[in-house]
């Protein structure tokens, strides 16, 4: 006689299962029991083991996770699930619509021009104030994260996505005198390069290059201030390849050294040795006493650096150094009295600044030879992301602000997070 038994299935619907004896009804269940569970476990995103080379290169395993952000989790622009608007601390528009931004403690998206922002931060990336991103396109980024408030002791966490942050990846640099870091630098995909030093009055006085052939999965130290690579910076301003052999560091050698002009070296072999080069001292006989240099631009063989000086007698001046020959040779521009604490570089004639000071936003159309007012409105922009030379945004300690006309006027974007 043929019997018959009722199995119930994970979504509560009903099979009717033959059973010739009852033992393959059993199997059968088991065999269900095993694909579904296959099934589930496939999707599920699994944890690994990262090597990150210390500060003495030696390979030590550290915890690599893979994290996914779901929209059940950041909310989309649809509607729904907005979260209180925060400040941005750092914006990359990679065209009108489309960008990455940073708060104090979240990595945001934007498909529509900034005016919806969407969470893609991953759980417990720890970001804070410090930190500083790379937003290569749409898909790839890189945010470095030091330890908070300077301390030494913590390393460096580098999050990495290749997915526009849908999912995020986490290495460490593992070096415990490190508390002060550039924004990476990658030329591609895989190629990367990371400049970072120590807090100032520390007993590791200086900086130090890592680099990374795997996204940012992996990374080793090439070359130090304390080793014979020629590199002797002092503190970290900065750090700009060209391609994988041509580059330039920057620092500033703080009391133990010339305050003029920056410390600056260039290298040739992709960051295994460098050149100190010297830059031309400030034209027009001022007094300096400090500086600070932001990252060179790249421009094929041109090389734009922009510097902040700080003179006895006119305390905060703005110049930037030119390089036509890949940063070999090094020629000064006007000196800008503009108190400028972040120049946006477009390109070899094209950047913006805005003075501290006064709040108000200047503009050069030739290379720093000669600056202009922008804009005479205090907006005190303290972050820019120009996409061409009439479209840009502008980020204030509280709003953000686009413009259509170089600068000259700007519109307040009423943003959301969600």
């Amino acid at each position: 006689m043929i019997k018959y038994s009722m199995v119930k299935l994970n979504r509560g619907r009903a099979f009717k299962v033959t059973a010739l004896p009852l033992f393959l009804s059993l199997a059968l269940v088991l065999l269900l029991s095993a694909c579904s569970n296959a099934g589930s476990s496939a999707s599920t995103p699994s944890a690994g083991t990262t090597l990150t080379a210390t500060a003495q290169g030696n390979a030590t395993p550290t915890s690599s996770s893979t994290t996914t952000v779901d929209s059940s989790s950041t909310g989309s622009n649809s509607g729904g699930n907005n979260k209180p608007t925060v400040p941005l601390t750092a914006i990359r528009m990679l065209d009108t619509q489309n960008g990455w931004a940073l708060t104090a403690s979240s990595i945001l998206r934007t498909s529509d021009g900034g005016a919806h922002w969407k969470d893609v931060t991953p759980a417990n990336a720890g970001l804070n104030k410090d930190a500083k991103a790379t937003f290569m396109n749409g898909q790839y980024a890189w945010i470095a994260i030091p330890p908070a408030n300077m301390q030494e002791g913590a390393g460096i966490t580098i999050l990495r996505t290749s997915t526009g942050g849908t999912n995020w990846q986490s290495s460490k640099i593992n070096d415990p005198r490190v508390s002060i870091i550039d924004m990476p630098h990658f030329l591609n995909a895989q190629e990367g390069w990371l400049e970072a030093s120590s807090t100032p009055g520390a007993g590791h006085a200086g900086s130090d290059i890592w680099h990374s052939t795997d996204g940012g999965q992996t990374w080793t130290q090439l070359s130090s201030n304390a080793d014979s690579s020629g590199l002797s910076l002092g503190y970290v301003t900065g750090i700009s390849l060209k391609d994988s052999q041509t580059g330039i560091a920057t620092g500033n050698l703080g009391a133990g050294g010339d305050n003029s002009v920056p410390s600056i070296a260039l290298t040739q072999n992709g960051g295994r040795t460098w050149q100190m080069l010297s830059l031309p001292h400030l034209l027009g006989g001022y007094d300096t006493i400090n500086n600070n240099s932001q990252p060179p631009v790249f421009f094929g063989n041109t090389v734009v650096m922009p510097v902040n000086v700080s003179a006895q007698d006119n305390p905060n001046l703005l110049v930037l150094y030119r390089s036509s020959d890949g940063g070999q040779h090094w020629v000064q521009t006007s000196v800008a009295h503009i108190a400028a604490s972040n120049t946006y570089v477009l390109d070899a004639n094209h950047a913006w600044a805005t003075d501290t000071q006064t709040g108000k936003l200047y503009r050069t159309t030739d290379g720093g030879d000669h600056w202009n007012v922008a804009s005479n409105a205090a907006y005190n922009l303290l972050a820019l992301s120009f996409t061409d030379t009439s479209t840009g945004w502008g980020v204030s300690s509280q709003s953000l602000y686009h413009t259509t006309d170089g600068g000259q006027t700007w519109q307040q974007v009423q943003y959301t997070i969600q």
